[in-house]
């Protein structure tokens, strides 16, 4: 297709919407790719500070301060991510993700400035609320794309869109650490986010072209708001299974900065290690994206039970490893099994909903499951002061992970065939949904 065919909008006019099927590089079409260039800087916002954000808390704040502030911010998030669904819905992602910024920058300034408890909690949540926008408006844009073109490679586009984030969060760490050896301190890393988070507003609005077509907008602004029942019985199996397994998972991995560092009760690392590690994640992560959607896309289900099984076995091997060679060595093998978990698990949310209805799917599907955060963050903080221990915590964890993988799998053996589609811009076609892929 060629360039024309792809337009930004800016009136909300149908004539200025991606419409047909863009020709795609690596599985994703110009408009994703211009996408994916903007996540990479409003990663970058986060990625530069939030890697060391638990090492730095620890130092001025106790555990049980820690937890709440991480609570906190989940509680912004799950207020953020159905809003975002439901707003993106109604006026188009590009303005809601533009809007995202804004809370982001206001908290990073406030963070970088006045970390002062008890109001750390307070800014952190900003940040999250409008972080919380970013992620589901970039996640609407390949959903739109995947329903106008039969669902083809959902797992793929879901995944292929972080490639350039999954760079960023791999070089920001590193860049962080280098400039912590050099005596910078975390809230300079937050006033580099900060200017991140600028630039990204700014590219959106000059980069990013509409993907959801006026005349589903406005099916979104008539239709009902909250649309718990139109989401379909798979969503909610999906939602349902996968609850134990977040909340397994959300006991530990907030206090992966803490495992790492702490020369007590973890690997005893130095923080500037750790952010190699975290950047050899996510650097390898950004490598394999291609070839672990490929392998999702070819069964989301089977795909997705194996990834939760291998993210549960790295639990465990953080729980008894030590040293800086393993520490990353385990974070390059952990990254196949995350990005398969990403695209396979976002192609399930959307593969038998509306088209109206896919920013709110993807809202409600992650506030469901940061409200598992609510109760794990501060969980997990409890098991590390009372039993001493991060890498117990880390066992609990990985166990609590595999025995959840039984409900997941059996969620996804009860989830019906979704249903066909309507074509809205040819309503004699029907199309397959993504989940036809299964």
């Amino acid at each position: 297709m060629s360039e024309e065919g792809l337009h930004s909008t800016e009136t909300g006019d149908s004539s200025d919407i991606l419409v047909g099927r863009p020709e795609s590089i690596l599985g994703l079409s110009r408009n994703l790719w211009r996408l994916a260039l903007v996540v990479g800087v409003a990663q970058f916002s986060s990625s530069i500070w939030s890697w060391q954000f638990a090492i730095f808390l620890e130092t001025i704040i106790e555990p049980w301060q820690m937890g709440l502030t991480f609570s906190i911010g989940i509680i912004a998030s799950s207020l953020g991510f159905p809003l975002s669904g439901m707003i993106s819905d109604m006026i188009g992602r590009k303005r809601t993700m533009a809007l995202a910024f804004l809370p982001m920058i206001i908290g990073l300034v406030l963070l970088s400035y006045f970390s002062v408890w008890p109001f750390i909690p307070v800014y952190y949540a900003f940040i999250q609320f409008g972080w919380s926008f970013v992620l589901i408006s970039s996640r609407a844009v390949p959903a739109d794309e995947i329903a106008q073109d039969d669902g083809r490679d959902a797992a793929k586009r879901f995944t292929m869109v972080l490639m350039p984030a999954f760079f960023i969060d791999g070089l920001a760490p590193m860049l962080g650490a280098f400039l912590i050896t050099f005596g910078f301190e975390s809230r300079h890393l937050m006033l580099l986010g900060t200017g991140g988070a600028f630039l990204a507003m700014v590219a959106t609005l000059v980069v990013v072209r509409e993907s959801l077509v006026e005349a589903i907008q406005e099916k979104a602004r008539v239709g009902p708001k909250v649309p718990l029942r139109e989401l379909g019985s798979n969503f909610w199996k999906l939602v349902g299974g996968l609850m134990l397994f977040y909340f397994a998972f959300n006991i530990s991995i907030p206090y992966l900065g803490n495992l790492a560092t702490n020369p007590v009760s973890g690997w005893g690392l130095d923080t500037a290690t750790f952010g190699y590690a975290w950047s050899a994640f996510s650097l390898t992560g950004a490598i394999l994206i291609y070839a672990a959607s490929s392998l999702a896309d070819k069964n989301v289900k089977v795909g997705l039970s194996v990834a939760l099984f291998w993210n549960a076995v790295m639990f465990l091997a953080l729980s008894v490893g030590t040293g800086a060679s393993l520490m990353i060595a385990l974070n390059i093998v952990w990254a196949f099994p995350v990005m398969m978990w990403l695209g396979a698990e976002r192609a399930l949310i959307v593969a038998d909903v509306s088209e109206q209805m896919k920013g709110r799917a993807l809202g409600f599907f992650a506030v469901v499951m940061n409200l598992t955060y609510i109760i794990a963050a501060p969980l997990g903080a409890w098991v590390w002061a009372t039993y001493g221990s991060l890498r117990f915590l880390y066992y609990v964890s990985g166990i609590l992970c595999i025995l959840a993988i039984i409900p997941a799998v059996a969620a996804f053996k009860w989830m019906k065939a979704p249903a066909k589609h309507v074509d809205s811009k040819h309503p004699d076609e029907v199309t397959r949904a993504p989940g036809d892929l299964l």
